[in-house]
């Protein structure tokens, strides 16, 4: 069986390059298509068949992700992938543009574009996420297109796959097509902490961005006299640490490792923004620390309300706070916790997605 990877760029360590190497993990043989690549100091992808476009010729300023939109539809939508029995795109743009004359294409959808019909407003008001009024003008301009066009791409896929319930329900309204679920993998073998130690205090992990929330956290902890541990920075670092009390600790960005240890030691994981899923969330789970999380989107797939972790139901600093009042850890079984974590696990997601490929197969 001959397998292609596509996806709209590899350029960080973060969660969309984590699906991408577990696809690798899975279809080692499998090239990978992509419009930039950036390595770093990464070693992920060193192994890897990584094949880019023309835009990775361009100078190192002018490869950003944002800038590119309309190249890479150009480039994903005249890219056609003969000779390959299955053809997996993954992520949340261009990517699923692509064709497959030969074979089946499946794509791993992250979410129907947040900036084109999610939540566009994030993106085009004043101040969002640090972006400039010269791409804000531009998707202001761009906006009546980009969706025709994206949603023209997301017919060409055989089959959709989405990272969780809510991105469902997103593809079915604003694709007008079905989806089959497939969560993405967390590495949650990094993870060995019994999950019963002490704890002190709650934490948020995350990139400090207007739509993650962590002001909400601060605020509701700041309010309780709570401890809490912040992990990561941002273009709101700035404006976090001067809305933040004497019990708000910012670590800035730790190790993956020094990451397990802090989850591990909390009482609980705050997530209070809506995500397409919420890797982070898995992550605390896997060390035996609950979650705090807003009623909405992929926490819905993580959370049991109870068992490994609650829900609050408005995005206010009151409505959290009236959880972390009345939380207590010890009423948590960890090691069931833990166990709700391994539903997430790579080797479940490297499993799941070769017997899709397999079904597939038998579909041509």
């Amino acid at each position: 069986m001959k397998v292609a990877i596509v996806t709209e760029w590899i350029t960080d360590t973060g969660g969309h390059e984590r699906v991408v190497n577990q696809l690798h993990q899975a279809f080692p043989d499998a090239p990978i298509f992509t419009a930039t690549y950036e390595p770093g100091k990464s070693k992920t992808f060193s192994r890897a068949d990584v094949r880019t476009s023309w835009m990775q010729k361009l100078p190192k300023p002018l490869r950003k992700h944002q800038l590119l939109t309309i190249p890479r539809q150009w480039y994903f939508g005249g890219l056609k992938l003969r000779g390959y029995d299955v053809v997996i795109s993954t992520g949340s743009g261009e990517a699923k543009a692509t064709r497959a004359p030969d074979g089946m294409h499946i794509n791993i959808c992250y979410t129907p574009t947040l900036q084109y019909w999610v939540k566009p407003d994030n993106y085009l008001k004043k101040g969002s996420d640090g972006l400039n009024i010269v791409w804000r003008t531009g998707l202001r301009l761009l906006l009546p297109y980009v969706r025709w066009w994206d949603k023209r791409a997301a017919q060409r896929p055989d089959r959709m796959l989405a990272i969780s319930e809510a991105v469902q329900e997103r593809i079915k309204k604003f694709y007008e097509r079905r989806s089959d679920l497939l969560h993405p993998p967390v590495d949650i073998e990094r993870f060995n902490e019994d999950g019963n130690q002490s704890r002190d205090g709650f934490i948020i992990v995350g990139r400090h961005v207007g739509h993650k929330r962590i002001d909400l956290a601060i605020r509701a902890c700041n309010e309780l006299g709570k401890k809490l541990v912040v992990i990561g920075d941002g273009p709101a670092t700035p404006r976090l640490k001067d809305m933040a009390g004497p019990t708000i600790d910012f670590k800035g960005h730790v190790s993956d490792e020094k990451t397990a240890q802090l989850l591990a030691r909390a009482e609980a994981f705050l997530f209070p923004n809506e995500e397409d899923f919420g890797i982070v969330a898995v992550e605390a789970q896997a060390a035996g620390t609950p979650v705090i999380a807003y009623r909405a989107g992929g926490a819905l797939d993580i959370v049991e309300e109870g068992v490994t972790g609650e829900f609050f139901d408005k995005q206010t600093p009151e409505s959290l706070m009236e959880v972390i009042k009345n939380f207590n850890y010890k009423l948590y079984n960890h090691q069931s916790i833990i166990q709700n974590a391994a539903r997430f696990s790579n080797d479940n997601f490297q499993a799941k997605i070769k017997a899709i490929v397999k079904d597939s197969q038998k579909r041509i």
